[in-house]
């Protein structure tokens, strides 16, 4: 009997695989055939689940942002408050700062091919943010987009400078910090303010 193979679940293995090797190696130097040598595949069963290296990473963007705002909802959803939600997706950043400063790397490098092959950047991130934002903006229980993209621009910096300044604060006295200003932001005036 042949065995049965669950399509979409080994391209997520693929593309989970994938990340320790672009993380590893870069993006640029990589090519499919390395990839796949390095995942131990053919490279015809890599084009089977991949058009091209592009399509591949781009796929690797959306599967790992996805499984990203999956755990931290998971977290933050049993929270009652907007502080308690914020706090504990902060917390899980703070759990996975290494692998998401790698991711962060990975994306920035990825982000400097394109531009400099094709003069045009790349899609893939805004059309990521633009799925995850509504989730986000959900899981927090936030009204406010510019609040949401204003928090999402404060947590990639804190892991931004703690990639070339790690033995400055950690990120969760960060997290304090911005979980204090978010308390005095929500409770001035007893409402959430535009910020226009």
């Amino acid at each position: 009997m042949p065995k049965i193979v669950d399509h979409d679940e080994y391209r997520r293995e693929l593309l989970t695989q994938c990340f320790d090797l672009f993380a590893e190696k870069g993006y640029a130097a990589l090519t499919m055939r390395q990839i796949a040598q390095g995942l131990g595949v053919s490279t015809g069963t890599l084009y089977h689940y991949f058009p091209s290296k592009e399509g591949l990473f781009e796929q690797l963007v959306r599967e790992t942002t996805l499984q990203d705002i999956q755990s931290a909802i998971a977290v933050a959803s049993q929270e009652k408050c907007v502080l308690g939600r914020v706090e504990a997706a902060l917390e899980y950043v703070a759990q996975n700062e290494d692998f998401l400063s790698k991711k962060m790397l990975i994306w920035i490098e990825f982000y400097q091919h394109q531009h400099r092959e094709s003069g045009v950047p790349t899609e893939v991130f805004h059309g990521v943010w633009q799925e995850s934002e509504q989730q986000i903006t959900a899981l927090l229980g936030l009204d406010d987009p510019k609040l949401v993209r204003f928090l999402s621009c404060v947590v990639d910096g804190i892991l931004l400078h703690r990639i070339y300044e790690p033995q400055s604060c950690s990120f969760r006295d960060h997290a304090r910090l911005l979980i204090d200003m978010l308390k005095l932001y929500l409770t001035d005036g007893g409402s959430l303010r535009s910020l226009n």
